[in-house]
């Protein structure tokens, strides 16, 4: 019975893939070898040291191999693996963005039209709009007591507001729309679809309450959700690197979708430690074509210095990437590889995908 290591289903079957997150059953060993243990070293720990003592001092070189004890830089995202897996739930309808222009309140008296535009003030202060254009006109016609002025300048700070308050809730829609690819939005989903109507009713402050109301919920759901977010944001980047060097994240995507569902259904705790997974099993597709890359890098740097050139920068970077891979910060290492490669190949140029394809198998390390 094969335990898969990306989400604990135990399989006893000689499926090709996990039945439940569809990791390819080829990369089931690699990446348990990934995920290590207190006493393990991951191969492509020992293989950035070799490169990295090769063109740095051997004292460097020999801090790759340390306690991998320290190679966790958040245990969290190893956690012990789910039993359960949720029902999908059902589609929800998305909020819009606010169309035509909100309805202008009634006019009135002058008596009427003076606390509209007073309270307007009110709104637009605690909105931080500059009302220097605002705040003369409201004082002159004031004391004019005549109702078209008051009129028009109540029309004119309405509309100053409406459009502040407009760009707020499409900023707000806007963060609601980068949470609902990972995590259920009802609750901020019901709040903007209120706060569209009192906007479109013309109720301002009404929408300005909601506003405040939203942000908070949006702010906690963010908070709760970051460790998420960030490791979606470090998959997707690691997949679309393999597919940059000319390979197929295919049959590591599976944990990553399963991490993503789980996500939806609200599971957090489940969520997190297969997303984890989901990068390892990424990050071994991609670290056979990595090492390749760092291989070239790593020629290209001596071969710069036999030339008199200057390779303490590409040093320093060589050296930060090896820190991210013993944390297993894969997105900085990618970060730092990109740089590197940048400031290492100045007559090397990054191979292309139809030179890579050949070599980039996409089970696992070789």
């Amino acid at each position: 019975m094969a335990r898969c290591p990306a989400c604990g289903f135990d399989d006893p079957s000689d499926a090709s893939q996990c039945p439940r997150c569809h990791l390819s059953r080829s990369l089931f060993d690699a990446v348990t070898e990934a995920a290590g243990g207190p006493d393990s070293h991951p191969r492509f720990l020992q293989a950035i040291g070799e490169i990295l003592a090769a063109v740095d001092s051997p004292s460097l070189g020999e801090s790759v191999g340390e306690d991998s004890a320290a190679l966790l830089s958040s245990p969290s995202r190893f956690l012990s693996m789910p039993a359960a897996v949720p029902a999908v739930p059902a589609a929800e309808r998305e909020p819009s963005a606010p169309t035509g222009f909100p309805a202008l309140p009634p006019g009135g008296d002058v008596p009427v039209l003076k606390r509209q535009i007073n309270d307007y003030l009110q709104l637009a202060r605690r909105q931080g709009l500059d009302l220097a254009d605002f705040g003369e006109r409201a004082r002159a016609a004031v004391l004019a007591q005549d109702r078209d002025t008051l009129e028009v300048l109540g029309r004119d700070l309405f509309v100053h507001l409406a459009a502040s308050l407009t760009e707020e809730y499409e900023n707000a829609l806007a963060r609601r729309h980068e949470l609902s690819g990972l995590v259920a939005t009802a609750s901020p989903d019901v709040e903007l679809e209120s706060c569209r109507s009192a906007l479109a009713m013309g109720d301002l402050a009404g929408t300005q309450r909601r506003l405040r109301h939203i942000e908070q919920e949006l702010s906690d759901l963010e908070d709760q959700w970051a460790t998420v977010q960030i490791l979606v944001a470090e998959c997707d980047l690691i997949a679309a690197t393999v597919r940059d060097l000319g390979g197929d994240p295919t049959p590591a995507l599976g944990p990553l979708a399963e991490g993503r569902r789980l996500a939806r259904d609200g599971e957090r705790e489940l969520a997190e430690p297969v997303l984890a997974r989901a990068a390892l099993a990424l990050w071994t597709v991609l670290d056979p074509m990595f090492l390749r890359e760092m291989a070239r890098i790593r020629d290209a740097i001596l071969r710069r210095r036999s030339e008199g050139l200057d390779t303490a920068a590409a040093v320093v970077h060589l050296r930060q990437l090896a820190a991210d891979l013993r944390h297993r910060n894969f997105a900085a290492a990618i970060g730092a590889y990109r740089q590197l490669r940048s400031m290492a190949e100045g007559a090397v140029a990054p191979p292309t995908a139809a030179a890579v394809a050949p070599a980039a198998d996409a089970n696992g390390p070789e």
